[in-house]
């Protein structure tokens, strides 16, 4: 087997991309589903951390409520710094709960900043998509081209004249 054929596993790159757009897509929907179409409750505070971790701070907070049904919904939800800010303060949270949904429950001050940190997630992934489909198409073509011709020999040939006496 040629070294070149390696090359064509830089299609999982944009594969990985599509999969995450999809993904980021099914959330969208979930939570638009969940806002639109759930019920509306208030929801506990039981426990709520921000954690930093070098460059990164990201947190959870853990929301109790009891649907009409009588069911004790207890949730671990994770959350941006920017969403955090938001709630840090509250003992309790109003909510948006759809069980048949992607995303089941929608808190619903953070709703906005929500939708709008997964369109841009959304343009990211679909701009790595884009970028990594062209570089798959171009590595490809080269791979395509150096199994097909096989690999150029190299000579090193000297030029200048050796006129050095020993």
């Amino acid at each position: 087997m040629n070294k070149y054929h390696f090359f064509y596993l830089i299609w999982l790159l944009p594969f990985y991309f599509l999969l995450m757009s999809l993904y980021q897509g099914l959330i969208y929907r979930g939570i638009n589903y969940t806002y639109n179409s759930g019920a509306s409750y208030v929801s506990d505070v039981l426990d709520f951390d921000v954690k930093q971790i070098a460059a990164q701070t990201s947190g959870y907070v853990v929301l109790t409520f009891q649907t009409d049904d009588g069911e004790t919904i207890e949730e671990q939800l994770s959350l941006s710094v920017q969403m955090a800010q938001s709630i840090m303060n509250t003992d309790r949270i109003p909510v948006r709960y759809q069980p048949d949904s992607f995303r089941e429950i929608v808190i619903v001050s953070t709703y906005d900043l929500q939708r709008n940190v997964i369109r841009i997630n959304l343009v990211v992934t679909f701009i790595g998509f884009v970028a990594t489909a062209i570089i798959g198409y171009f590595t490809t073509r080269f791979a395509r081209r150096k199994i097909r011709d096989g690999e150029d020999e190299m000579i090193i040939e000297r030029l200048d004249n050796d006129n050095t006496e020993d």
